[in-house]
């Protein structure tokens, strides 16, 4: 029987491919350092003077501090797998206890981590040590624990060391002569220069980098709008300056100007422009002219007079540079900042935006949280002698402040017509919320110890006379309650 073109297709085998990689990424990296922008002011190392400048302005530094509060809010739990063993769990308290065992404290760690949401990236070294307390650990069991996850400032770094194809990060390279060093601090040093190996660093990153290793800071998406808001600025600040204190206009003779002026006469000119200049500078209060005055004319020779400059256009500037300003915010996802300034807006969308920030936020804690799973907790394992494919994962709770009422709503809603089982996750779920700690998985729920109140909201379906109804209509007068009601 002849076989048709699909069967065919089902009997030939797959074609063969390489199993490692053979493509590149296409990333343009100059001698370790990126080039992927068009603007040099956003290329590394000149970014960071940039956007280090950027952080100057209230409304960026703001934004990032916004994202900075609700992070610093977060607890950070490093929890055991699913149906761990009695030495899983073990595992996972150990990990619990280095994250409050090294020489700086976990918020530090953290706090500097986000430093990536100015320049784009972070790199923290490694630094390990075994847990004796004549190491300077509280715990004498001789694991392998952290030291310390210290940061690598940004200025300090001065390229990432790739493999030979391109594709892979190996290192690290550190040139502390590239920090202005008033203080001599560095100066004994043999080497200014260290490359860290790739598995010793944590490196964190942020944006659409698409495998950059700098990654894109959230400061470039609002880089033109704070270039014109500050250009606006300083026009506004040199205007306001200028209403204020007026411009010095001062009246010589028309000899005096001219190019064929004598000597004394260019004298004379000479000094009352630097008298001018001196004004302008605030560092002379009056000046002396001599009165004279025009035979023929009789008009002053000499005369000086503040010329008043009206700064009102047909434009309104306020407005512009609130537009640029909610151009920034909106770039950096913190637009509710400027929630409750003006008569727009409502409620419902004040609570969208809010969600939407919390969900940013998230995203830049969850990376932290990706990365210490992927590359310092799985290498504390591999040191220790641990299994790795039973890792357990650092979670990130009470980052988002819960909104209780709505919801106690919800469990009323779902609780009142049955939807709802009781177990250990519900009800853990219910006392994190109140600020309770969770109780373990495994735990049994004590029902006789639950409050065992109900609004009976389903009793009210019955017919009439039965259940919460009272009157021969069979009108339920718990629907009144509008929490219960569909």
């Amino acid at each position: 029987m002849k076989k048709t073109k699909i069967e065919k297709g089902v009997d030939k085998a797959p074609e063969r491919f390489k199993l490692g990689e053979m493509g590149f990424t296409g990333l343009r990296i100059s001698h370790g350092v990126s080039a992927d922008e068009l603007d040099r002011d956003l290329n590394f190392p000149n970014n960071l003077k940039t956007f280090k400048k950027m952080t100057e302005h209230s409304t960026i530094n703001g934004s990032l501090n916004f994202f900075s509060v609700i992070i610093s809010k977060a607890s950070w739990k490093y929890n055991p797998p699913d149906k761990a063993s009695a030495e899983e769990i073990k595992q996972a308290e150990t990990i619990n206890q280095m994250m409050n065992d090294m020489e700086h404290s976990w918020s530090e760690f953290v706090t500097d981590a986000l430093s990536n949401m100015i320049y784009g990236f972070s790199i923290h070294e490694k630094v390990y040590r075994r847990r004796y307390k004549s190491n300077g650990s509280k715990y004498d069991d001789g694991l392998i624990g952290w030291k310390k996850l210290a940061i690598r400032s940004q200025e300090s770094i001065e390229k990432f060391v790739f493999s030979d194809d391109g594709n892979d990060i190996i290192g690290v390279k550190q040139n502390i002569s590239r920090i202005a060093d008033a203080y001599n601090q560095y100066g004994n040093r043999a080497t200014n220069e260290v490359v860290i190996p790739y598995s010793k660093v944590l490196h964190f990153r942020t944006g659409r980098h698409r495998g950059d290793p700098y990654g894109k800071s959230p400061l470039r998406d609002a880089y033109l709008a704070w270039k014109y808001l500050t250009y606006l600025e300083d026009l506004e600040a040199t205007g306001v300056a200028k209403d204020l204190i007026g411009l010095p206009v001062l009246y010589l003779p028309p000899q005096y100007l001219s190019a064929d002026a004598g000597d004394s006469e260019k004298a004379i000119r000479a000094y009352y422009e630097n008298c001018l200049r001196n004004l302008q500078m605030n560092e002379q209060s009056a000046m002396i002219l001599p009165q004279m005055y025009d035979p023929e004319t009789k008009q002053p020779l000499f005369e000086l007079e503040l010329l008043s400059v009206d700064g009102k256009k047909s434009y309104d500037i306020g407005k512009i540079k609130e537009w640029y300003k909610n151009m920034i915010m909106i770039s950096l996802s913190t637009d509710i900042l400027t929630m409750g300034q003006s008569a727009v807006g409502s409620f419902a969308l004040g609570s969208i935006k809010n969600s939407l920030a919390g969900t940013v936020a998230m995203s830049f804690a969850a990376h932290i949280a990706d990365v210490l799973n992927r590359s310092l907790i799985r290498q504390t394992y591999e040191l220790n002698g641990w299994d790795v494919s039973r890792m357990g994962t650092m979670d990130i709770d009470q980052l988002v402040e819960v909104d209780l009422e709505s919801l106690s709503k919800y469990w009323q809603r779902v609780a009142s017509v049955g939807l709802v089982e009781v177990d250990r996750e519900v009800l853990n779920v219910v006392r994190a919320a109140g600020g309770a700690d969770a109780k373990p998985i495994d735990e049994p729920v004590d029902k006789e110890a639950l409050s065992g109140n109900s609004s009976k909201a389903g009793e009210g379906m019955k017919t009439a006379g039965e259940g919460t109804s009272k009157s021969p209509s069979g009108k339920d007068s718990s629907s009144i309650n509008a929490d219960n009601s569909a």
